[in-house]
């Protein structure tokens, strides 16, 4: 573009640092060693920025020392490099945005000029009940956009051709979902409001204030090409966007403290491929579909306890307790007959041990197993921690299928499938002595096909199994799959629905081999 200049981006701060200088942007930041020149040469640089400068005149001077030459080459790079720089119109001409506006486009854009093309050519029709709209219209017509009509409605509704925005108010809590098409807001608004349950009444201006300032701040985004607000990265300790595929993100505020912050939706209407943590998309505490798994007030020793509603979960470790208490109350929400696991891993592992369970087999003899300080330590804790008066039947289904079960006055508390009697029979024991601990009836089933997060020091070279387990076992969990196929067969996938695949979750059809 002729008559533009090479800006420095007005969000772009830098501070001087011991050996050099930290220079922070939008959406990244970075630092520069080399001593403290590196500060002066910074701030005779980023002065001709602040204003812009023709790009062809942002390079190194031919006559400059060849460390001053160096460092210039390198900063200016690492700007070009993490976006603080943005090319802006010398004089805008007749239909120049406000100043306030210019900055913040010159601040966030990726193209000031077109973005201003955009949000000029734009006419948004409010609709929404009296402060929600009010408040829309105004943080709408300070953007610089055009309303084009406010009319009376639910919620708040914003629209301009193919953009649309719904949110929602109650007497405490309010939420903005992602832009979209109309119908699909629409759904999702009505959804989020059903998970939330807002309290009835008319909303306080300051909550009616903050959710249609941001509802119209993500329709200006769209409408102008700007990356929506949820992908900013707020965390100050990193630089790095959250991994995995995007997920729906709903702002949702609450007036008690006023506080806003956007939540992953796993929208009925707008799926996204599977991708993410699965504990922060289905147990968000604001808008995930199964409550938050948390430890609370249960014990922790020696199994690791988690609830998620009035499901318990167990495992050796908090991550793996969570995540076992997620998977039984999402269980609520598959089909009948399915085994749920975090990935496609765990679910087919899940399916083929049930598959595999009511097969006959050989006795393994007790000190095949008895000497495993993993085992030996799991197995101590049923029957002398507990003091529960409990047999471990151990059985050899095939060459590495072996099945542990755990019965107390002829009650099954537990069973586990694995290729070695030491973890069949480890898991068996945690599981009946987390049942114990947690007080709760049933059989539970924990299996090494669940994925187990790395433990601090797993990779130290002192450390062996009995430090980390069963961080590891997943490792051969595949070939071990293969084993088990070998004995019961193959299963087969079953749909879960949009919600639960885009957290990543899959399923397999139940069945029991000889029956």
């Amino acid at each position: 573009m002729s008559g533009n200049l090479l800006r420095l981006r007005p969000i772009v701060h830098a501070t001087p640092t011991a050996t050099g200088l930290h220079v922070r942007g939008w959406r990244s930041s970075f630092s520069l060693d080399g001593g403290k020149g590196l500060w002066t040469i910074w701030e005779r640089l980023a002065g001709p920025l602040a204003e812009g400068v023709p790009p062809a005149q942002l390079a190194v001077p031919e006559n400059a020392p060849p460390a001053v030459a160096r460092a210039l080459e390198l900063l200016i790079g690492q700007l070009h490099e993490h976006d603080m720089l943005v090319e802006v119109p010398a004089h805008w001409g007749g239909h120049a945005p406000p100043e306030d506006i210019a900055n913040w486009l010159a601040a966030v854009a990726p193209s000031p000029v077109e973005a201003w093309q955009r949000l000029r050519s734009a006419a948004v029709a409010v609709t929404g009940d009296g402060a929600l709209a009010a408040h829309a219209r105004r943080a709408l017509v300070a953007a610089g956009v055009e309303v084009s009509s406010v009319r009376p409605g639910a919620g708040l509704l914003l629209t301009a051709d193919t953009h649309a925005v719904a949110a929602g108010c109650a007497a405490d809590v309010g939420f903005a979902v992602a832009p979209g098409a109309v119908a699909d807001v629409t759904a999702d608004a009505a959804a989020v409001a059903r998970r939330l349950a807002g309290a009835a009444g008319a909303p306080p201006e300051v909550l009616a204030a903050l959710v249609a300032s941001a509802a119209a701040h993500r329709l200006v985004c769209a409408l102008g090409g700007l990356p929506d607000p949820s992908t900013e990265v707020v965390d100050m300790w990193s630089d790095v966007p959250p991994t995995g595929p995007p997920h729906q993100a709903v702002l949702v505020a609450r007036v008690d403290p006023l506080h806003a912050e956007y939540h992953p939706w796993l929208s009925e209407v707008r799926p996204r491929e599977p991708g993410g943590p699965v504990l922060d998309l289905l147990g968000d505490r604001e808008l995930g579909p199964v409550p938050a798994p948390l430890p609370g007030a249960l014990p922790q020793l020696p199994v690791k306890l988690a609830a998620s509603g009035d499901v318990v979960g167990f495992g050796a470790t908090e991550h793996a307790s969570r995540l076992d208490a997620l998977l039984r109350a999402a269980r609520a929400l598959a089909p009948d007959g399915v085994a749920l696991g975090a990935d496609r891993v765990h679910a087919l592992g899940l399916a083929l041990r049930t598959a595999v369970r009511p097969l006959g087999g050989t006795p393994v003899a007790e000190d095949e197993w008895a000497a495993d300080p993993t085992a030996r330590r799991w197995w101590k804790a049923v029957t002398l921690r507990f003091a529960l008066p409990a047999e471990v039947e151990v059985t050899r289904l095939g060459p590495r299928v072996v099945r542990a079960v755990v019965r107390a006055d002829g009650e099954e508390l537990s069973w586990a499938v694995e290729a070695e009697p030491a973890d069949a029979v480890a898991f068996a024991a945690m599981a009946a002595a987390g049942r114990a601990q947690a007080g709760v009836a049933g059989t539970v089933v924990l299996c090494g096909a669940a994925p187990f997060a790395e433990p601090d020091g797993a990779a130290a070279p002192w450390t062996n199994r009995d430090w980390h387990w069963p961080y590891g076992l997943r490792d051969g969990e595949e070939a071990f799959q293969e084993d088990l196929r070998a004995l019961a067969g193959d299963v087969e996938p079953v749909p879960l629905g949009p919600v639960l695949e885009a957290a990543g979750l899959v399923a397999f059809a139940v069945s029991e081999a000889g029956r």
